[in-house]
């Protein structure tokens, strides 16, 4: 099914060329509260940029009288995707991201990340069993030049049949698994 007229009008008034990421914090905001509504116990907390990290969105849902991380949105501009080092900055921040939810409890088996330049996403995926985190990273190999987050690692666009479809699938799978804890 695709998005509500509400969530595509939100992103249709961001000038995708725009170099400000803040016009995209309202359109995902809107698009997250469409999957996570509060009146089902999910709390959407924007999380300020500092100089460490950008702009995000940690979703968390009260169960047993404690809030759980069950999904984080990291925020950029479309202008970051044609940028290698731009690019590699989300990949960092991502990884820096997932450390701080492990080093914690995590009641859930995966825990999903999405870094977003402009509606373009890389879904990440943390699980906690293994301690593995995909994608791999990327190493710079120094004699060579190494693009450590190659653009293609956001190859969904949400605002596509495709990209909307993997989203709904991640938020798919997170409702499954604290459907468990809410039992």
């Amino acid at each position: 099914m695709p998005w509500s007229e509400h969530v595509i009008l939100q992103f249709e008034f961001v000038n995708k060329f725009t170099t400000d990421d803040n016009e995209y914090y309202a359109p995902f905001c809107v698009l997250l509260a469409e999957f996570f509504p509060p009146t089902e116990g999910y709390q959407i907390s924007p999380i300020p940029r500092t100089q460490a990290f950008p702009f995000m969105y940690v979703i968390t849902i009260i169960a047993a009288r404690r809030q759980v991380p069950i999904l984080f949105v990291e925020i950029k501009n479309y202008i970051a995707h044609d940028d290698a080092v731009t690019r590699e900055q989300a990949d960092e921040q991502m990884r820096l991201k997932f450390l701080d939810f492990a080093e914690g409890s995590m009641p859930i088996p995966k825990l999903y990340g999405i870094s977003a330049l402009g509606t373009q996403i890389c879904v990440y995926e943390y699980t906690a069993e293994d301690h593995t985190l995909t994608p791999a990273r990327i190493l710079p190999h120094p004699p060579f030049v190494t693009d450590v987050a190659p653009k293609e690692r956001w190859n969904l666009d949400i605002m596509e049949p495709e990209g909307e479809t993997r989203l709904k699938e991640v938020v798919s799978h997170i409702k499954e698994m604290i459907s468990e804890l809410l039992d």
